[in-house]
């Protein structure tokens, strides 16, 4: 009996040996398929899946091609590393044919386990970056206001035709501080707070975004809202005598983007940022990262963003003269939002003062549904605690820790709450900040006739959107709990750099 367990075993063990080991989960510097890649020898990963034990890489073979149909042929025309014995799965440099401008590159890698036939993953790609870039940075003309006054966010418009069927389009596009783009009056892409964070005269990072099945023959327009961020911030004094605008390169709001569609002929059209494009004034009157944004929703601009829209009386754009660094991909995985849920709880510690608990302390905003008069003004403020009569306590997360008078600088708020106000239209609105964050659990609302149903407050947590590859739980509850809260903390902390705090500092240190 033991002599043929023991053949079963020597039998099972070179079965196993030459088990498979797939390639899969193709990468190009550290993303699955990005459209934007700046490095012209980018860094090539995979992970291995197989269903034995113990199995190994032994070698490998990457192909590179640069169209679809080479690359089903298993055809590489631009780079075929040969087999090469090695285990190696991560930073295996492009050695291939020099990559052009904005090329779309076709992948596949073969594997070898120690005892097995080469196995191919299925095909991937990746785009290289815009170098060529044909745009040029461009602001509003209008004189900026004088700190802590009304500021209006502007609104950036250009129309443009498109000849054709689009073979394909792509976005290239950043702005300074933040952005928010349009397409034929739809939001493109899903990314907030966009740029992330950078040392502005060393480098700004830009997106690039598929267009190519949102554009329609005949008339288009790329509308761009802009917002103040990190680059035009106001001079408050942080802890008294720290001034963003003394540390930072600082100037007005500015935007770059060029569009190029490609048509089944071959032939190409360019759409870039220039002064030939046209500023109004946005319903954002105010907005800063710290202190949060005043909305008047009676300056809402119907169609701005649309082809038939009028825009006679808006200005036209300036080009931006003031140098910033270099363009580069954005390589960072951006700001989304991340989870979603209603209020948990609502209160009135004192007559027309709604107290909401969100459940949890969080990074990101709070989203309302209201239901108001024309002219109604409603002043939202944050907090992480409340006090024990049942009223906000905002001042554990005050911004810069300016909680009296003289601290902030000339035009300052006496105490640097996180705030935004909103000013109705009249009727069923949605108001969700735009160029601003908070950090919080709990949301003051004044100003209402009545308090809102849970249902119509919405948090909404944002962070850089980091793949989760690993995860805890156990069966002690407290120790699930620690873990949970230890991820909710380091989630509000990584909003395109890590920080020591999303209210009160949010400068890019661990602490």
């Amino acid at each position: 009996m033991w002599r043929r367990t023991g053949l079963v075993l020597i039998f099972l063990a070179a079965y196993g040996s030459a088990v498979a080991v797939t390639p899969e989960n193709l990468k190009c510097e550290f993303r699955s398929q990005p459209l934007g890649v700046d490095n012209p020898t980018p860094r090539l990963s995979w992970t291995l899946r197989s269903d034995g034990k113990d199995e190994v890489q032994a070698s490998y073979r990457v192909l590179v091609a640069s169209s679809k149909a080479l690359i089903d042929r298993y055809r590489g025309d631009l780079w075929d590393s040969g087999t090469v014995a090695s285990d190696r799965q991560n930073n295996i440099d492009y050695a291939g044919k020099p990559l052009e401008s904005g090329q779309v590159v076709y992948w596949k890698v073969a594997i070898a386990g120690a005892n097995a036939k080469p196995v191919w993953s299925k095909a991937s790609t990746w785009e290289m970056g815009l170098r060529d870039w044909k745009a040029r940075w461009i602001e509003d003309a209008k004189p900026a206001a004088e700190p802590y006054q009304d500021d209006p966010a502007p609104l950036f418009r250009k129309e443009f035709s498109v000849r054709s069927q689009v073979a394909r389009a792509r976005l290239y596009i950043t702005g300074l501080g933040y952005y928010e783009a349009s397409i034929n009056g739809k939001r493109i892409g899903d990314h907030v707070l966009d740029p992330g964070w950078t040392d502005v005269d060393k480098r700004v990072s830009y997106s690039v975004y598929d267009l190519t099945r949102s554009l329609a023959q005949g008339k288009n327009c790329l509308g761009v809202m802009l917002g103040n961020g990190w680059y035009n911030p106001l001079p408050l004094k942080l802890f008294g005598n720290f001034n963003l605008r003394e540390h930072l390169e600082a100037g007005k709001p500015r935007l770059i983007a060029e569009l190029r569609i490609e048509y089944g002929d071959g032939s190409v059209d360019v759409v870039s940022s220039d002064p030939t494009w046209k500023v109004g004034d946005g319903p954002i009157v105010r907005n800063n990262i710290y202190l949060g944004e005043v909305y008047d929703a009676r300056r809402e601009v119907a169609g701005w963003n649309r082809s038939d829209f009028r825009d006679q009386a808006w200005r036209n754009a300036v080009a931006s003269e003031r140098p910033v660094g270099k363009l580069i991909a954005q390589p960072q995985p951006p700001i989304r939002v991340t989870k979603q849920w209603t209020a948990v709880k609502v209160t009135e510690p004192k007559p027309g003062v709604f107290v909401y608990d969100m459940g949890v302390n969080f990074a990101g905003w709070a989203s309302f549904e209201f239901d108001l008069l024309a002219g109604t003004q409603v002043h939202l403020r944050y907090g992480e605690l409340i006090y024990p009569d049942g009223n906000l306590n905002p001042m554990t997360s005050v911004a810069g820790q300016i909680k009296r008078k003289g601290v902030g600088g000339p035009g300052a708020p006496d105490i640097a709450w996180q705030s935004d106000t909103f000013i109705a239209k009249g009727g069923k609105e949605t108001y969700t900040p735009r160029f601003t964050f908070h950090g919080f659990r709990y949301v003051e609302i004044t100003g209402l006739p009545k308090a809102l149903p849970l249902k119509a407050v919405t948090g909404m947590r944002l962070n850089s959107d980091v793949e989760t590859v690993g995860s805890f739980e156990c069966s002690n509850p407290l120790l699930n709990d620690i873990q949970a809260m230890c991820l909710r903390t380091f989630k509000s902390n990584i909003f395109s750099v890590q920080s020591d705090c999303p209210h009160r500092e949010r400068l890019a240190y661990g602490g």
